[in-house]
């Protein structure tokens, strides 16, 4: 084990002083600008932009809510359930052990899953 221990620390040490420039060769060095493993550090247009973020923000909640309520929409259509604001805002008709609680259970849940889907594509179109 002593061995391989010395190994690898001789290999790291070789690797950060060989990372220079050395006449007609240039080495990449530890502390390289070049930063090609994503998420925009290289991109001058991918810095921190407040109203982007609520702009993305308001829209998500914009579709979520509008997606609940046509899912309450037909609902209604199909199982007879009442559309209220009460439906949407509190937790007074889901319930586990009820037929009619689990279709506002699965409206929500459906909503929520639509909601990440439409979160894949806010977020990727405006890294563009």
């Amino acid at each position: 084990m002593a061995i391989q221990r010395s190994n690898i620390a001789s290999n790291a040490n070789a690797s950060i002083n060989n990372s220079t420039t050395d006449g007609n060769t240039t080495r990449p060095s530890l502390h390289s600008n070049n930063h090609s493993h994503g998420h925009g550090h290289g991109n001058p247009q991918a810095q921190f932009n407040p109203r982007l973020i609520l702009a993305q923000i308001i829209s998500l909640q914009a579709f979520h809510y509008f997606l609940l309520g046509i899912l309450f929409q037909i609902n209604h259509v199909l199982f007879a359930t009442t559309v209220t604001v009460d439906r949407i805002f509190t937790a007074k008709y889901l319930d586990v052990w009820s037929a009619i609680g689990w279709v506002d259970n699965a409206a929500i849940l459906i909503s929520s899953i639509l909601g990440s889907i439409l979160l894949v594509f806010i977020d990727f179109s405006t890294m563009k």
